[in-house]
């Protein structure tokens, strides 16, 4: 029998801390709490009369608090048999969590939210909303402040599309009459259907940034394993020829390294924009995801409208990065040419050689003079003095506009660029040398070497002509730019242009510069805002 008191231990809980009673004192109206608990209730009752916790009967005079002996022995015996250890820790309401309405004293962390009766519940006290029939019909959320309208205070429990915003039925009859009103969990389910279509989108995008980035991998990897294969090509051949050759050798592994440092360098500013986009989509993501996973009806539509959109997100263009073509073969056909051909021609080859790495849309190209037959044929009177515009570039191939044949197509390897003045005599920016011009000669010596039959010299003549700036002087037609990083906004507006656009120059015209963009043909700017794209 004893045995059977003690099997519910909870009826000897203080209903204010919700432990087992110390000092328990037994009230007139026949509860009993912890002497300490019932006088701090008394003390801090706001209304000033003396009642009971549970029962709510007001006493007209504060009752003596007596010890109950006989329910002190039972709880001495209670401890003796129960370990306190294995009793559920209390879970306290902290700062920013729901708190629940019914507990007094300590607040507990409320766990659900009843919209019938518009208050939070702890475990403890949410217990007769499952005992007791007519408050199993409530509908219980996840614990939450229930929003209620501020006009009539009731609950939120229609959606008026009219303006927007979520009403409760009052609204309806009332300042929103003749609106196109619906119950919130009707809106949510349309909008949830959105929100669905929208995330699976965000998804798509991000598999397929993953999948660009995971190509990209592999071919800087390829890149590097085909960069490794010619440098050691290369430093065999080398090995067999003299001092002289062996130190253009060495420039030439260093042209080559030089080139997979440009790769790397563009490959890593790719991967970490790839990165960034699929971080943002991932977060976007779990923004969705957070608010799809509520249960609030009104929560839900609330923040709908800041949820991201797929058609209404500026998204960056998808990058396409491609590494030049192999060095392997190039180089080891160059390097045979370098065995039967004297040290007055190395420098010469080595720079045609590496011309076409170099060749990018814009430049001004010709066949090079050792090519006897172009792989695609010549075409209509294209010869070796042809001079034309590079328009395209894929992998191997290249597009280029002669002035006797648009269009043309040829091989990337069988080009060189053309820096010396056109076939008018006139350089590419109409800046001529005139009697007069103040020039400055500079001499560079290969090798260091002293002034000798075999030595190779290069002559540059730097031209001061009057009335250019220098930053015209950097520029010239066919050029790639783009607008400076540190130019926040261009002195004749933006445009269609960002600072990620890169375009060809069209025109120069003292300061003024014109340029095609992809999106923004013919746009204007300032020399001096734009910078040249290697």
């Amino acid at each position: 029998m004893a045995m059977s008191v003690f099997r519910d231990g909870d009826q000897y809980n203080c209903s204010v801390c919700l432990d087992l009673m110390k000092d328990p004192v037994t009230i007139p109206c026949g509860h009993s709490y912890c002497m300490s608990c019932i006088e701090a209730y008394w003390s801090q009752d706001q209304i000033g009369t003396t009642r009971c916790p549970q029962c709510r009967h007001e006493f007209p005079t504060r009752p003596a608090l007596n010890k109950n002996t006989m329910l002190a022995e039972i709880l001495e015996d209670l401890r003796t048999t129960t370990s306190q250890s294995s009793r559920p820790t209390l879970a306290f309401a902290h700062r920013g969590e729901v708190e629940c309405d019914f507990c007094t004293g300590v607040k507990l962390r409320a766990v659900r939210s009843c919209l019938e009766c518009r208050a939070a519940y702890c475990e403890t006290h949410l217990q007769p909303h499952y005992d007791f029939p007519a408050l199993q019909r409530h509908k219980l959320i996840v614990a939450t402040r229930i929003p209620m309208c501020p006009r009539h205070d009731r609950l939120l429990e229609a959606f008026c599309r009219t303006d927007n915003t979520c009403i409760c039925m009052s609204c309806v009859v009332d300042e929103h009459k003749g609106h196109d009103t619906v119950s919130s969990a009707a809106e949510r389910d349309q909008k949830q259907v959105t929100l669905q279509a929208n995330k699976h989108k965000f998804v798509e995008k991000r598999k397929e940034k993953e999948k660009e980035l995971h190509e990209l991998r592999k071919a800087t990897e390829a890149h590097a394993q085909s960069t490794q294969e010619s440098v050691e090509t290369t430093q065999l051949a080398c090995s067999s020829l003299t001092m002289s050759i062996e130190k253009s050798c060495l420039e030439v592994i260093e042209r080559i390294r030089a080139q997979e440092g440009i790769y790397k360098d563009r490959s890593l500013d790719l991967q970490e924009q790839l990165e960034l986009e699929i971080a943002i989509l991932m977060g976007q993501e779990e923004l969705m995801d957070k608010l799809l996973q509520t249960e609030d009806h009104v929560y839900f539509l609330q923040n709908f409208e800041s949820m991201p959109s797929p058609s209404g997100a500026e998204e960056l263009p998808s990058q396409t990065f491609k590494p030049p073509v192999s060095f392997s073969d190039d180089v080891s056909n160059m390097v045979s040419e370098f065995k039967a051909k004297l040290e007055i021609f190395c420098k010469q080859e080595l720079e045609n050689m590496f011309a076409h790495f170099h060749i990018k849309v814009g430049d001004r190209v010709r066949v090079k003079s050792s090519v006897s037959t172009p792989k695609f044929n010549w075409g209509h009177i294209v010869t070796h003095e042809s001079v034309g515009v590079v328009k395209y570039i894929s992998e191997e191939s290249v597009i280029i506009d002669f002035p006797e044949h648009k269009n043309w197509k040829g091989l990337l390897s069988e080009m060189e660029r053309v820096t010396a003045p056109d076939e008018s005599g006139t350089n590419p920016n109409n800046l001529a040398g005139r009697l007069g011009d103040k020039v400055r000669e500079t001499r560079l010596r290969w090798f260091g070497q002293s002034s000798g039959p075999g030595d190779i010299e290069k002559r540059t003549l730097e031209m001061e002509l009057p009335g250019i700036s220098a930053q015209q002087r950097e520029f010239k037609v066919g050029d790639r730019v783009r607008v400076k990083p540190s130019v926040n906004s261009p002195r004749h507006g933006w445009g269609g242009v960002t600072h990620e656009c890169v375009g060809v120059v069209k025109s120069l015209d003292g300061e003024t510069i014109a340029v095609d963009f992809p999106k923004q043909p013919r746009w204007r700017g300032v020399i001096s805002e734009m910078e040249i794209v290697s």
